[in-house]
């Protein structure tokens, strides 16, 4: 009778323990699925930074390798394209710029021998540069504008944790956001998403 007690003690002692673990996950699934839905609601907040920057802060989207499946293909398929395996990727971060330059540039004579036709042509030549961002180069030939645009850029990004507030204490962790500083100051940020995954 004693050995069937210490048994039946041990095997509430392991289902005991397993109800547990069960309950931990399923509490730590209910705080990913309501930080995925706090990030799902919140917009991209696009800022300035005091140096003029263009800025974004995003909150982080914590998925699972089937939900990343499901829903962002292309993301997937640009792994598989670098030769990424899906479950050895931790976090895929994407970002938007738009880029809008201005500028204004002095017209110089310049001269081409063209020798189909035995004639030296005069070409109309600008450039305009403001270094290390954009450097703009171009030919007027004909009646036609010949351009080439090269634009330069770094984007930070920097992922920190949001603390939990309660009156003036701050605690824990409420979410993860992501702020991202483009440093070309042509560049605007217009969308941003982080996802981690699990």
């Amino acid at each position: 009778m004693k050995k069937i007690l210490t048994i039946a003690c041990f095997i509430l002692l392991l289902v005991s323990i397993w109800l547990a673990h069960c309950l931990y996950k399923s509490g730590v699934e209910k705080e990913r699925l309501k930080s995925n839905q706090d990030a799902l609601m919140s917009e991209v907040k696009l800022y300035e930074t005091k140096q003029g920057e263009s800025a974004a802060s995003v909150l982080r989207l914590q998925l699972t390798k089937k939900e990343l499946e499901g829903k962002y293909q292309t993301v997937c398929q640009e792994a598989k394209d670098l030769g990424i395996k899906l479950k050895r990727l931790q976090a895929v971060s994407q970002t938007s710029t738009q880029g809008e330059i201005h500028a204004k540039a002095d017209l110089k004579d310049s001269i081409r021998y063209r020798p189909e036709i035995h004639l030296v042509d005069t070409l109309k030549k600008f450039n305009w540069k403001d270094p290390p961002w954009a450097f703009v180069d171009g030919v007027i030939d004909s009646g036609k504008v010949d351009l080439t645009i090269s634009t330069n850029d770094t984007l930070i990004q920097l992922v920190h944790r949001v603390p939990k507030k309660f009156l003036f204490f701050k605690f824990g962790c409420k979410a993860i956001r992501q702020e991202i500083i483009t440093k070309n100051p042509y560049n605007k940020i217009r969308y941003s998403e982080y996802i981690e995954l699990k």
